[in-house]
């Protein structure tokens, strides 16, 4: 059992302890902040007879980041699809794969065993909805006269509104379809846009996919980028004359990738066909300068650049941010827009730096 005036000392030393090694830490740190602090303007005379060039700091919005391959696509759910009403044996395709078409061209025609036998279930289910219907509307005026039971009248309800959804959904399945009296059958298509046919060499049976139509505003380029790369992204450049919008950035990520789709923006000439493979260059929005590339230089482990002032040069620190080409983009906290950094001799400046530190 510890003694009361024992705890009362340990928790003494355990504070004196604490703000020993927090004092440590400060004193540690100190020499990095006094040299970031001390470093004052450099007067042009201490380069001696070596050249000091200046060149221009611009200011930016954009940086152009690292070229990413694209590929034409849809998204998911943007294709019109239509499968074949019965099994087809034989299929002949009047357009070719990514034709553009209107609204009711003829896509193909088909033969096989099942094409007689859809038209009779047309017939039949046409012939059984009339029926249906029929007897609906008379017995309508017997239930209300209550002259038959609540039990007969649903099972009535029931059979009409069965062979009216029977027939509706064989009617959508007759509305891709032309069929002469001679009992030709045509694939005809629904929609205005691009055909596109995957299903070109497996079984064609009742349900698989006939072709898909895509309207041409619907295609988008699909991109993996970094994930890190993915944020900020003002637009994305194909060509000088070929610019993307961005349209979507998928929220879920793959591994180390997330999906962005992107459509030409307006007024530009893209061209683009769908499957295409093309090669774009993020464009992402920045806030800071850009400068050639031999301005900066390191200094303690920081990133330093050397504004001309008048007859001196002044000292300041900056965080890159990237390059492009013989530039770097970098930021700082000060405003030196339409400022002029030092580009040679550069290395001049940091000896004479490491002298003033060793002194």
């Amino acid at each position: 059992m510890m003694l009361p005036f024992m705890k009362k000392n340990l928790s003494y030393l355990s504070r004196k302890y604490t703000l020993f090694c927090l004092s440590c830490i400060v004193l540690l740190q100190a020499p990095l902040a006094f040299s970031y602090d001390e470093i004052k303007n450099v007067e042009l005379s201490k380069f001696g007879g070596f050249e000091t060039t200046f060149s221009d700091i611009k200011r930016v919005s954009f940086i152009e980041r690292q070229s990413v391959i694209g590929e034409v696509s849809v998204k998911p759910g943007e294709n019109y699809s239509v499968s074949f009403p019965f099994d087809v044996q034989r299929i002949r395709y009047h357009i070719k794969n990514g034709d553009l078409i209107d609204k009711g061209d003829v896509v193909a025609t088909v033969d096989g065993y099942g094409v007689h036998h859809f038209i009779d279930e047309y017939n039949s289910a046409q012939k059984l909805l009339e029926a249906s219907e029929n007897h609906f509307q008379t017995n309508r005026e017997y239930f209300e006269n209550k002259t038959i039971q609540n039990s007969q009248w649903i099972e009535i309800t029931k059979n009409y509104f069965q062979a009216k959804l029977n027939f509706e959904h064989i009617q959508h399945q007759m509305s891709f379809l032309h069929i002469d009296k001679n009992e030709k059958v045509t694939l005809i298509s629904p929609k205005a846009g691009i055909i596109t046919i995957t299903n070109l060499l497996n079984n064609r049976l009742e349900g698989d996919l006939a072709f898909d139509v895509i309207d041409p505003d619907a295609i988008q380029v699909k991109i993996s980028l970094p994930i890190s790369s993915a944020l900020n992204i003002s637009h994305l450049k194909v060509t000088s004359t070929c610019l993307l919008k961005v349209e979507n950035l998928e929220g879920l990520a793959d591994k180390y990738h997330q999906t962005l789709w992107a459509s030409p923006s307006k007024n530009s000439d893209c061209n683009l066909t769908l499957g295409q493979i093309v090669k774009a260059t993020p464009i992402q929005n920045f806030d800071g300068y850009k400068i050639n590339k031999k301005a900066i230089f390191e200094f303690e482990d920081v990133n330093y650049i050397a504004i001309k002032s008048d007859k001196e040069v002044m000292v300041i620190p900056v965080n890159l941010f990237g390059s492009v080409g013989s530039e770097y983009y970098f930021t700082t906290n000060k405003n030196i827009e339409n400022k002029k950094g030092l580009v040679t001799s550069v290395s001049i400046l940091q000896g004479y730096l490491l002298n003033l530190g060793a002194e």
